[in-house]
Parts: C-alpha cells; sequence; structure tokens
C-alpha cells in the first residue's frame, strides 16, 4: 500500500471520530471550529493536498493545545504554583505548555517541536529554505501527531479546573 494522504488519514481513527471530552463544555465554539477544521482536513487529505493538509493540521494542533491548556488553566496552576492563559500565545508556546505541564496526562503522546516548523511552512520564505519535498514529510508526519494527540486525549480522565465540566 502507498503512503498516501488519503491511505493515512483511513488509519487515522481519532481523525475521523475525535471525541473532544477536554474541552469545558462552555467552550461550545471551540468545538465547532476544530469539528470544521477537522472535516476540511479529511477532505484535504483524500484530495492529497499536502500543503493545505500541514496548515490544517497545525492550526488543529494549535487549536486542541489552546482548548486543553485554556481549560486546564486552574489545574497547571495548581501544579505549577501560578499560571495565568494568554490567548494571544503561540503555538510554540502552547506546545511548551503542554510538554511540561500536561503531557505526562498523556504519556504515549510525544508533540515534537517540528509541529510548529511544519505549520510555518504557511510562509513562503520557510518552504523555499527548507529542503524540496519538505510538504510530502510534513504532512504524513503531522496527521500521525495529531491522531495521535487526539487518541491520547480521548483516553484520559482529565482534571478538571475549578468550575469546568467535562465538554460532552
Amino acid at each position: 500500500m502507498t503512503d498516501t494522504l488519503k491511505s493515512i488519514c483511513d488509519q487515522c481513527t481519532h481523525l475521523r471520530n475525535p471525541h473532544f471530552d477536554f474541552i469545558p463544555s462552555n467552550s461550545t465554539r471551540h468545538r465547532e471550529i476544530l469539528v470544521r477544521d477537522l472535516q476540511e482536513l479529511l477532505s484535504a487529505a483524500a484530495a492529497e493536498n499536502e500543503k493545505t493538509v500541514v496548515i490544517l493540521a497545525g492550526s488543529i494542533l494549535e487549536g486542541v493545545l489552546y482548548s486543553l491548556i485554556q481549560g486546564q488553566s486552574g489545574y497547571i496552576s495548581q501544579r505549577r504554583g501560578t499560571f495565568e492563559f494568554n490567548p494571544d500565545h503561540s503555538l510554540q508556546n502552547y506546545l511548551s505548555i503542554f510538554n511540561k505541564w500536561l503531557n505526562h496526562l498523556t504519556p504515549s503522546v510525544v508533540l515534537p517541536d517540528s509541529v510548529v516548523y511544519y505549520r510555518d511552512l504557511v510562509h513562503i520564505n520557510h518552504e523555499i529554505n527548507s529542503p524540496h519535498g519538505v510538504c510530502a514529510g510534513a504532512s504524513r508526519e503531522m496527521l500521525r501527531i495529531l491522531d495521535a494527540l487526539l487518541g491520547g486525549l480521548s483516553e484520559l480522565t482529565i482534571p478538571l479546573s475549578p468550575g469546568t465540566s467535562p465538554g460532552t
């Protein structure tokens, strides 16, 4: 079997059937945006649109981390001593916060710094200064990373921040 984006997506059960229980119930808009973007990601993968997949997967990763960290800011604050969610932070900041304060919740999930590099391929200067074919490899890796993150988050009992309830 060839390693097409469509074949990879077919194997990514969490991309096709995501669970967003980690998103607080009062964050309905977050969930709506992620569902829409995942549908567009699946369409782009079926059409073998590599750069579109890279950009959408990066955006979805950022949205998932944004929603998770915002929903768990109280928990992070309890572990860290102090923490205030900043909605204007970058994907790199959210990745760092996840890897330092929340990745123990999903020990099988590793979020490498490469997701930031790949997502930044939206800028032509990044793609020009990258090896030829970078989008082909990045698109496949981003699908697998996103599927693993969604899978890890779907299997945990998330600690609740004070005043929140899990999504349904």
